[in-house]
Formats: C-alpha cells, sequence, structure tokens
C-alpha cells in the first residue's frame, strides 16, 4: 500500500521535534493547515503530524502521500493493505467508505509485531500530493470513536495550491554533486527521537507513543549500514516493548540532484526499496529532508566502514 508504505517506514527513522502545540496548524509552503482536535496535543516529525490524548488510548498521524492519490487509487491501495518487513501487517476489515475527496476504512493486524486496529482515511489534494490520517489504537480500546475521530480531523483539512517561489527549499543549489559525495564518504548521520502522551487512571495506562534512535554509515566503497533501534506502546494498559531492528550492508548509496535541482542522498536497498532525503547545510548543521542529522566520522562515532 504505496501511499501508507512509507509512514510504516519512517515511522521507525524520524526525529521528533518541536513543542506540543494545540489548536489548528499552518504549513504555508505546503498549501495545507487542520486542526487538533480538542484534548489533544501534536508534534511535527519528518514523515508528518503526530497527535496523541491523556484520556484517549492511541495515537493519530497525519502522514503526506509519495505522490497525488485519485479517490480510486486510494481505495485500490486501502484493498491492498499494508505489509513490511518489521512486523507491520494490517488488513482491511471493513468495506471502504468515501468521504467526498477521500475514502477510508477499518483496519486489523500488528503493527511492529504488536496488535493494533486502526481506522485510515486517505485524502485526495487537487492541488498535489495528499494525505492519510491514521488513528490507531489497541484491539481492546479500538470502537467507533476511532473512525469519528479520523473524520473529524479530516473534515478541518484545508488544502491550497502553494506559490511556486515558496513551493520549494532554496536548498544547496550551489554545491556540485561530487563535492557532496567526496563530504558524505565514509561518515556516520545519527539522530534519535521519542515521543510520549500518557496518563494514569483506574483503568490504566492511557496515549500512547514512542522512541528510536537511527545511525546510517555512508562507506567510500558506495554501500550504506543501517543500524536501528524503536519502540512503540499504542494505548495499551501495559506498556509494550517492541523488538528493534538491526541491519548490516542495507544496499547502495549516492547522491544526485532532484527534480527541483536539490541535491539529495538516495539509499537503495537491498531488497529493491528506496529512499531519498534533500541534503542541506547550514549555519554548520546537516539536514536531510529538513531534518538534523549529526555528521561524525573518527573516534568511538566513526562509521563502520573497512
Amino acid at each position: 500500500m504505496r501511499l501508507l508504505y512509507t509512514f510504516f517506514l519512517f515511522l521507525l527513522s524520524t526525529p521528533l521535534v518541536k513543542a506540543q502545540a494545540t489548536g489548528t496548524v499552518n504549513y504555508d509552503n505546503l498549501g495545507l493547515s487542520f486542526t487538533i482536535p480538542d484534548g489533544w496535543v501534536g508534534q511535527e516529525t519528518q514523515i508528518g503530524y503526530l497527535m496523541g490524548s491523556n484520556t484517549v488510548p492511541g495515537m493519530v498521524l497525519l502522514i503526506p502521500h509519495d505522490q497525488p492519490y485519485t479517490v480510486s487509487e486510494i481505495e485500490n491501495q486501502l484493498k491492498a493493505g499494508i505489509q513490511d518487513m518489521n512486523g507491520t501487517n494490517l488488513q482491511l476489515a471493513s468495506d471502504i467508505t468515501t468521504f467526498g475527496n477521500g475514502a477510508g476504512g477499518e483496519f486489523s493486524g500488528t503493527m511492529e509485531s504488536q496488535p493494533v486496529k486502526a481506522f485510515i482515511i486517505g485524502v485526495q489534494n487537487p492541488h498535489g500530493n495528499g494525505l492519510s490520517i491514521v488513528a490507531v489504537t489497541t484491539p481492546e480500546h479500538f470502537g467507533a470513536q476511532y473512525q469519528s475521530l479520523a473524520q473529524e480531523v479530516m473534515g478541518d483539512v484545508v488544502f491550497s495550491k502553494v506559490a511556486q517561489n515558496t513551493a520549494s527549499q532554496n536548498a544547496s543549489k550551489g554545491e556540485s554533486i561530487e563535492e557532496w559525495k567526496a563530504w558524505m564518504q565514509n561518515v556516520k548521520l545519527t539522530y534519535m527521537e521519542s515521543y510520549s502522551s500518557i496518563s494514569s487512571g483506574v483503568s490504566g495506562m492511557t496515549g500512547g507513543g514512542y522512541s528510536f534512535s537511527k545511525e546510517i554509515d555512508l562507506c567510500g566503497e558506495g554501500y550504506f549500514k543501517y543500524y536501528g533501534n524503536s519502540s512503540i506502546s499504542i494505548g495499551s494498559d501495559v506498556s509494550s516493548g517492541l523488538s528493534g531492528s538491526s541491519n548490516r550492508g542495507n544496499g547502495t548509496w549516492d547522491i544526485r540532484r532532484s527534480s527541483n535541482g536539490h541535491p539529495e542522498l538516495v539509499l537503495n536497498f537491498n531488497n529493491g526499496n528506496s529512499t531519498s532525503y534533500v541534503l542541506t547545510y547550514e549555519d554548520t548543521e546537516l539536514y536531510l529532508d529538513g531534518t538534523r542529522y549529526f555528521r561524525t566520522f573518527k573516534g568511538d562515532y566513526a562509521p563502520s566502514c573497512p
């Protein structure tokens, strides 16, 4: 299920961010605004926006699509379900319901091997890439309120056309690709994140959260190594520690120009998947898709390369 696959890949590889927010959230450069439901708080992540409550178990995630999709295409992808190699297997467990410029349904299965149920709505954007709204919790807490919650969030989403001069970052267009390749080889890229929205009550713990750490070693021979560790808790009465992942020799890397002219790091995984990150360097700090990474190359923080 392509429009959501990147979410389950990046949920294990994205840093969390900024102070928790309430009310309306605006991204003028993306042509997007939405409202956080009453009683919920939100935080931005690299892959979208995550919201949690201290009284309602689970999380709501807004995940941008990787390309424009019609409502019909969204329906087909909902039918296909979501699987990955990290213990995520979600299958459609209800009829698909259309909601004007979107479609959604109830899903059941596992996320990182933890049993979950979710209501997922994919929303078409008339001006570009749409998004998916994922209201997810453990099976014992799931009910009709999660469809209502996803619909409430959808009802407050507003898409608008982005002016051409703000549609993309002015990101390091001057540096040559060869200079970027030389600067990025034999280095370790690192970031870490965590999120929690949990409170104690008579029925136990509610809310949800996750933690994550990730390292990418970019070796001079052209291959990369990935090391990751993650855990997710989604509204369970007992916190669930999920198995992390640790992969070595995941594939090859390269740096090229994106369609907008920006340098981007491309990771081609051995299993045929690939992902890319726009590279920027501002005030002595390295950013991948707008998220800061630490770049190190010696001592205890050297990459694991020959």
